[in-house]
């Protein structure tokens, strides 16, 4: 009978816990872009392998999104009108990282918090295989 390592043993241990800690794992997570009110969102995209309770990704915002709209901020509202992730925008800032909620539609919201309005809402669902 071979030996597990203790290095291997403590991997196990650790992967294990994280799963058990944190819900389904969602493997080979996608994004799929639905309707947006403008044109400030140009794409949502991911490279994340795998995610549990969210996935990193990435927001292309147009070049007149921060500097003609006003956006400075960023926000993910999940389908049942939570916030999930916020940041923050800079001025001339076209790509934004932000986490999103796995196998779920979640909204975009592009804010300017200058005078407190809603620029754009982008929809997005978030999809992969989960594994128990």
């Amino acid at each position: 009978m071979k030996s597990t390592t203790p290095r291997r043993r403590t991997l196990a241990v650790l992967t294990l816990a994280l799963l058990v800690c944190s819900g389904c794992l969602t493997v080979q997570p996608t994004v799929s872009v639905q309707t947006s009110d403008g044109p400030t969102f140009k794409s949502v995209t991911t490279n994340d392998e795998w995610g549990t309770s969210g996935i990193d990704a990435s927001v292309t915002l147009s070049s007149a999104a921060t500097t003609e709209q006003g956006v400075t901020k960023v926000s993910v509202i999940t389908a049942e009108g939570e916030s999930f992730y916020t940041t923050s925008v800079d001025t001339g800032q076209t790509s934004v990282s932000v986490v999103l909620p796995t196998n779920q539609t979640a909204q975009l919201y592009a804010v300017n918090t200058v005078n407190g309005t809603v620029v754009a809402r982008q929809n997005v669902t978030i999809s992969g295989t989960t594994v128990p």
